[in-house]
């Protein structure tokens, strides 16, 4: 059997929570902006003809400054993108945020896991359809809308542990050489 190394990424959905918060940073950023103008403004009229004046509004200004830079990027912290890194029969999933930072999520071997199919899977989703319940769930999907996803149960370190994800059809096809019993390949059906 030939050695196997794929990556893919997949862009993750801003789902509605995700937008609201964006929104709401920003809004606030705007908001403190405008007290610490009004706020600067004010002290620039009362201590007028001082040197404190022109210090407040020296640190007023620094400080909306450091507010809409902290606000940029706790809001870019929502842009997330998955990639999926396959060897042999490893699947590694990294989040990668602001395409800047990554962290690990989970691995897992194919050659272990109980099951895996494409949620639509009629026949071999039964897993699927009983819930999440008692499950570990990671969602590592881009659009579940998109379609091609599936579900990989397993265990690890004694944890039920579930992984949407939505691999590409030649993964997908590497993947099952390795476990054909509890990989089942769907092809989506339009």
């Amino acid at each position: 059997m030939n050695d196997v190394y794929m990556e893919y990424m997949v862009k993750h959905k801003k789902d509605t929570k995700s937008k609201t918060a964006v929104i709401g940073i920003y809004i606030l950023a705007g908001l403190l902006t405008i007290v610490m103008c009004m706020l600067i403004m004010f002290g620039a009229y009362a201590l007028a003809g001082t040197g404190i004046s022109q210090f407040s509004f020296s640190i007023g200004l620094v400080l909306i400054v450091f507010m809409w830079y902290f606000a940029v990027f706790f809001a870019k912290k929502f842009d997330i993108e998955y990639e999926y890194i396959l060897t042999n029969s490893s699947l590694d999933i990294d989040k990668i945020m602001s395409k800047s930072q990554r962290k690990r999520v989970v691995s897992l071997d194919f050659t272990e896991i109980e099951v895996c199919a494409n949620i639509k899977d009629d026949t071999h989703n039964s897993a699927y359809k009983r819930g999440n319940d008692g499950f570990k769930l990671y969602d590592m999907t881009g659009d579940i809308d998109d379609g091609g996803v599936y579900f990989v149960d397993f265990s690890n370190e004694g944890t039920r542990c579930r992984v949407l994800f939505q691999p590409t059809s030649r993964m997908i096809e590497a993947i099952r050489r390795f476990n054909p019993r509890n990989i089942f390949v769907y092809e989506d059906r339009f």
